[in-house]
């Protein structure tokens, strides 16, 4: 279920964050369960109809013409209404129905009923309603219209399949009508690679996987929809058990819903056979020797970060870098709450800790990372980053010294300095476990908080909420309402029953079902796109800037599964046009994907 959050519009949103498991106890607040489950499949029509949408009145009359049509079909249905007015009628089945058949259903039944809101259906991730029982935003609760042994009764003996083809061919032609207005907006142009260097597939196929929601005008049927999937997955270099895992923890609903044809133990063979067609289908149409799986093209640059971080450097220039940059980072940790308290100061902190990444990742005090990078990192607008390095800089013997300005190409370069009122303090310090993280993309959805929490579990420096109260700083009430929010989202778990212990491993998971990554790479694309325009003013107008502009210089993208659990925004940068020749072949499959 997933508790609901009152806006500052006075609306009411039901968010993937505020996700929980179903128990018996009642919610407090207003809630809404799922309409769709991870693979795809509803195992109900969800007819919500709404009052705000001409009234009770228009409700009443649309509930009475819906059950009657569906009385005079053959189906089952159950009923409640809300305080104000609204109207819920669930028709359920036996065998769960696929995405794109329910949506369709439902389209139809709203184009002649004007109270039908087909919202619930329009999403596999994010579609929910309000069932009897539940409390509702005005007052109240949602409350059957029918008696509790006949509700349970239709619940028990669900419809069979004969009704649902019966329900379809009756609106055959609303359905048809529907398919016909359909023109798909897709979150990239057409000229945009279907996959990119790191094994990323394109923003299409991405919103392909995880909505179900197809171009019928370029896939004739879900079959080529879902194959457009998996050849885009295996020509951008992934192993068939990615796909199998999205498949069934729920990243990828909208591709399960495609394979709802298959009952649940031939879809994985039927996933496989896919697998292999595509394999089989690139290999002989590889034309490049260059393209070969592992083969890299992307440039580094001084500021890349090595093939490895672990051990400890053996040069004794970089032993006092590592030493300095280690004390500096655990000063940092050991203040941060005194000297940038409460909400205002976690900005602050996560910036500061993605200079101190940064610094680990170039194995040097001095940094020059741009503000756009680092707004990445720590998930802010680059202006706020900016305003927060000035006021760092302009604090004599603080955190941060400024070197040399930007010019150019070139951002500022930082100095990470160990402020003057604590020298003698960093010379007894133990320096911290563990390596050191900006803000992770998953807590860009579920906050700061969540994150501070995460990571004192992650250092094993608490194991409970008393002690992560005294660790963080945080109050207790915030601290247990963040430990719910991540063992909700299987980030934190009990171990023993008591002691909480952090799953690291399931981070970049967690941040593909919420949906974040795609606001990453929004982020990302955005700053290219000004990059590009930069660097082509300073060609016009700098005698010595000689480069040419490039639209996807410094992307960072998310690596496997395998090595997700240590990620953060600054693990890779500058992957320029030449990274995407790996995955030229994938253009070729444009009649597939």
């Amino acid at each position: 279920m997933r508790l609901g959050v009152r806006t500052s519009r006075g609306t009411l949103d039901y968010r993937t964050r505020d996700e929980r498991a179903l128990t018996k106890a009642l919610p407090s607040a207003p809630a809404a369960v799922r309409v769709y489950g991870p693979d795809g499949c509803c195992t109900a029509l969800c007819l919500d109809l709404d009052a705000s949408r001409g009234g009770a009145d228009a409700v009443a009359a649309d509930a009475t013409r819906l059950t009657v049509w569906l009385e005079r079909h053959g189906a089952r249905y159950i009923t409640d209404a809300s305080p104000n007015g609204g109207v819920h009628i669930y028709v359920p089945f036996a065998d769960r129905v696929p995405y794109d058949v329910a949506r369709e259903l439902v389209e139809a039944l709203g184009a002649t009923h004007p109270t039908l809101d087909a919202g619930p259906h329009r999403s596999v991730k994010t579609g929910c309603i309000r069932v009897p029982g539940s409390v509702h935003k005005r007052g109240g609760h949602q409350a059957l219209t029918m008696p509790l042994a006949a509700a349970y009764d239709v619940a028990r003996r669900p419809n069979p399949p004969a009704v649902l083809s019966t329900l379809r061919e009756a609106l055959s032609a609303e359905i048809a009508a529907w398919r016909t207005s359909q023109t798909p907006t897709w979150p990239q142009d057409a000229t945009t690679p279907d996959t990119t260097a790191r094994g990323q597939l394109s923003a299409r196929l991405r919103s392909l996987a995880e909505t179900g929601v197809y171009d019928t005008a370029r896939y004739a049927s879900p079959s080529e929809a879902r194959q457009a999937v998996i050849a885009g997955a295996a020509a951008a270099g992934w192993a068939l058990a990615d796909v199998a895992a999205r498949l069934g923890d729920g990243r990828w609903p909208g591709l399960a819903a495609l394979y709802a044809r298959y009952s649940p133990t031939q879809r994985h063979t039927a996933l496989a056979r896919d697998w292999h067609a595509a394999a089989t289908f690139l290999a002989t149409t590889r034309e490049h020797p260059d393209n070969a799986p592992g083969a890299s093209h992307v440039r580094r640059s001084h500021t890349s970060p090595s093939e490895t971080h672990r051990g400890t450097p053996d040069q004794p220039a970089q032993m006092a870098e590592h030493d300095h940059i280690r004390t500096w980072r655990t000063l940092l940790r050991a203040v941060e709450q005194h000297r940038f308290p409460g909400r205002a100061g976690y900005l602050t902190r996560f910036v500061l800790r993605a200079l101190g990444e940064a610094a680990h990742k170039t194995e040097s005090r001095y940094v020059s990372f741009g503000t756009r990078s680092l707004a990445v990192a720590v998930g802010a607008d680059h202006s706020t980053v900016a305003a927060v390095l000035r006021r760092l800089a302009g604090t004599p013997g603080g955190w941060i010294d400024l070197i040399e300005p930007a010019r150019g190409e070139n951002a500022d370069l930082y100095e990470l300095t160990v402020p003057t009122d604590l020298a003698s303090m960093a010379a007894d310090l133990r320096w911290d476990r563990g390596r050191g993280h900006a803000l992770r993309p998953v807590f860009r959805a579920l906050g700061p908080v969540a994150a501070l929490v995460f990571e004192a579990l992650e250092d094993d420096r608490a194991h409970s909420i008393t002690t992560l109260a005294a660790a963080t700083g945080i109050a207790r009430s915030a601290v247990h309402e963040a430990i719910d929010t991540l063992i909700a989202h299987h980030l934190v778990e009990r171990h023993d029953g008591r002691r909480l212990r952090a799953r690291s491993g399931a981070l970049l998971a967690t941040a593909e079902l919420l949906g974040v990554l795609e606001d990453v790479i929004a982020q990302m694309r955005r700053y290219a796109l000004e990059r590009q325009r930069w660097h082509a003013w300073l060609a016009r107008h700098d005698q010595d800037h000689h480069s040419p502009a490039d639209p996807d210089e410094d992307f960072w993208w998310p690596p496997d599964d395998s090595v997700a659990d240590d990620w953060t925004l600054l693990e890779g940068r500058e992957l320029t046009r030449g990274a995407l020749s790996r995955v030229a072949d994938a253009a070729k499959l444009a009649h597939i994907c």
